[in-house]
């Protein structure tokens, strides 16, 4: 029996200073290039009102402040937005999705085919959901109502106006008014009936919908199969996906749509430290970012897997460890 404790105790021990190896390694790389480590940090995140904005003010608060780097949240017209800023220099973080990391390093219609080599992947948030909801009162129930009806799905170019405009054309239906504005905005419109139907992407809950599932009786709008399959055959980068019956008010049973992952993405020539910062921190203050939106409970080391282009050798080293 003292063998088997004395064992154990030695294996204990053993793997402590493995671990102990571990962190010296990742505090070391964090303080090595710290001499060049910018001042401040500007990170594109989205529109007002939007996922990517509501998500990244708390996150560029507290990592920030953890991180010693102040970091400025830049409201902004969309997620493809946020690739270009990074890519020109204008931005140093940004909130994306897999499907345009994708698209923007091989050249996409939206960067006018000009590849976006200058993004690093540094973190792989949840899913990007495709979300579509109006007024109960509109009587839309179907995607296909929306033929001759308005939508709104967020801002120029930004993520859910890309991804709409090609599910429009995909399906064959055709809206008979498209708008731009920012979400919140949008529920303004929809509340008072001058907006058929809103569109926005992102992880559960998305505050634009919560907001408006929080005044008014809502309905959340799904795609049939043949709908969605037509879709995905020109989107392989996206993938299936059921908004679970709950997830809003006006969720009263599973909703079929389509999602990919929220990103977010740092310039290439970051420091490695830096960006090994900003990615063990967010996930050592994953519960207190939680408290602030709870679409941090669900983040997981585990979805790098999901990277669409390259990692930051800085992140790698995190995921490594």
């Amino acid at each position: 029996m003292f063998r088997k404790m004395h064992d154990a105790s030695g294996n204990c021990l053993k793997w402590l200073v493995m671990f102990a190896l571990v962190l010296a390694c990742g505090s070391a790389l964090a303080q090595a290039d710290r001499a060049k480590w910018p001042a401040r940090l500007t990170y594109a995140t989205g529109p007002i009102g939007g996922f990517g904005h509501t998500t990244g003010s708390p996150w560029a608060s507290l990592v920030g402040t953890e991180v010693g780097v102040p970091v400025s949240v830049e409201a902004t017209a969309g997620f493809s937005i946020n690739i270009l800023m990074i890519d020109e220099g204008k931005a140093d973080i940004a909130m994306t999705t897999s499907d345009l990391t994708y698209q923007g390093w091989a050249g996409a219609e939206w960067s006018k085919n000009r590849t976006l080599h200058n993004q690093r992947t540094i973190m792989v948030f949840g899913a990007n959901v495709l979300q579509l909801y109006a007024a109960r009162k509109s009587g839309i129930k179907t995607l296909a109502d929306l033929n001759g009806r308005s939508a709104n799905p967020s801002r120029r170019r930004s993520g859910s106006d890309l991804v709409f405009r090609d599910l429009m054309d995909a399906t064959g239906i055709k809206p008979s008014r498209i708008t731009n504005q920012n979400p919140s905005d949008a529920n303004s419109q929809l509340g008072d009936g001058r907006l058929d139907a809103a569109v926005v992407t992102g992880s559960l809950p998305h505050p634009a919908v919560s907001e408006f599932d929080a005044s008014h009786e809502m309905t959340m709008i799904g795609m049939t199969d043949g709908e969605r399959q037509k879709f995905l055959e020109k989107n392989p980068f996206l993938s299936a996906y059921e908004i679970p019956a709950g997830a809003y008010k006006g969720a009263t049973a599973p909703v079929k749509t389509i999602a990919g992952f929220i990103v977010m993405s740092v310039r290439a020539d970051l420091p490695d430290g830096l960006a090994y910062a900003l990615v063990k921190t967010t996930f050592d203050k994953k519960d207190t970012l939680a408290n602030a939106h709870k679409s941090y409970a669900g983040i997981d080391p585990k979805n790098i897997v999901y990277a669409t282009v390259a990692v930051h050798p800085g992140a790698a080293k995190y995921y490594e460890e």
